[in-house]
């Protein structure tokens, strides 16, 4: 069966599974909690038989949706696991914590790969050994390429240590790339206390549940959150939305995978963007395709991305056979 990626987003992986958007099959798997990955998602639980995804990102959706427990299916990596007569195996995606990408073998044999969104290719995202291969296009034009990405740990770890030293820290990013920042950031050596709120904290609580070492983590409401405000000393973490409404409080930090011009780039006299992505860029898209085995490349078009020019890229660079849809 040759897979299919609706309008809708959601990519037809088997006559029983369906990822990443609604469709009338008995199971929907969930790549990741990212909004653009759990559209209708309510619809899917109210209609299909089960919800699929990893346990830290079925705990995730459950701050927001109420998925009953008959029908939540929480895989592991690697194992893999019928559903009828399809074999489902969820591997490991360095994204946010919980990633996973997809990997179907069908009953005619042929196995299908869909990377959901992932970085770091081979070194920190497997790469799917399939017959047929789904890759996101989110940065899949050749001008989204970060020279610098190696740099950007480092860099971003040095401007909030010397900021520590005038005052707070403000970071404002999306749910589960700030606990990916709040990770380098203790592993880096900054011991500052984090502060959070709302559901950023319960979050960071699954994230810890699941292996993310970040501790020093207090609610703003807490009485160690109160004091570490009052002290003047820490780093708090706040939406990506709430840059727009920064102050002149402390430093300002915005994690934004969408600067390719720099590693840090200073924004007013307090304030930075930082190049700090969750997703492979044009060059990453392109390793993972060479390291892959599939004789068909298919480049998911149904969310924000490049499809087009990255399967023309493929197509062209690396003389694979690549199409994109829908």
């Amino acid at each position: 069966m040759l897979p299919r990626i609706l309008k809708n987003g959601a990519i037809i992986l088997g006559e029983n599974l369906v990822a990443d958007g609604f469709d009338e099959k008995p199971f929907r798997i969930v790549s990741h909690f990212h909004a653009d990955h759990i559209t209708e998602l309510s619809k899917s639980i109210k209609k299909s038989i089960g919800i699929i995804a990893t346990p830290a990102t079925l705990e995730v959706l459950n701050l927001d949706y109420n998925i009953p427990p008959r029908k939540s299916f929480s895989l592991n990596y690697s194992i893999s696991t019928h559903f009828e007569d399809e074999v489902l195996t969820l591997e490991r995606a360095e994204h946010v914590f919980g990633s996973c990408q997809v990997l179907v073998k069908g009953k005619d044999g042929v196995t299908i790969g869909y990377t959901g969104d992932f970085k770091n290719p081979v070194k920190g995202t497997p790469v799917l050994k399939s017959d047929i291969l789904i890759i996101e296009s989110t940065y899949g034009s050749e001008k989204f390429r970060r020279t610098f990405k190696a740099d950007v740990d480092d860099l971003f770890y040095g401007y909030v240590n010397d900021a520590l030293t005038r005052g707070p820290v403000i970071v404002y990013s999306y749910h589960g790339k700030a606990q990916e920042a709040m990770l380098l950031l203790r592993e880096m050596g900054i011991i500052a206390p984090f502060i959070t709120e709302g559901k950023f904290t319960k979050i960071t609580e699954i994230a810890k549940k699941y292996g993310y070492n970040i501790e020093g983590v207090f609610d703003i409401s807490s009485s160690e959150g109160k004091e570490a405000v009052k002290s003047g000393w820490y780093v708090e973490f706040r939406h990506y939305n709430d840059f727009k409404k920064r102050t002149e409080n402390g430093t300002n930090f915005v994690l934004s995978g969408w600067e390719f011009g720099s590693a840090v780039r200073k924004v007013d006299h307090n304030s930075y963007v930082v190049s700090f992505s969750d997703h492979a860029d044009f060059d990453d898209l392109l390793y993972y395709v060479d390291n892959s085995p599939a004789s068909m490349i298919i480049v998911d078009g149904g969310r924000k991305g490049h499809a087009m020019e990255l399967a023309k890229a493929i197509r062209s660079r690396l003389g694979r056979k690549a199409i994109y849809m829908p």
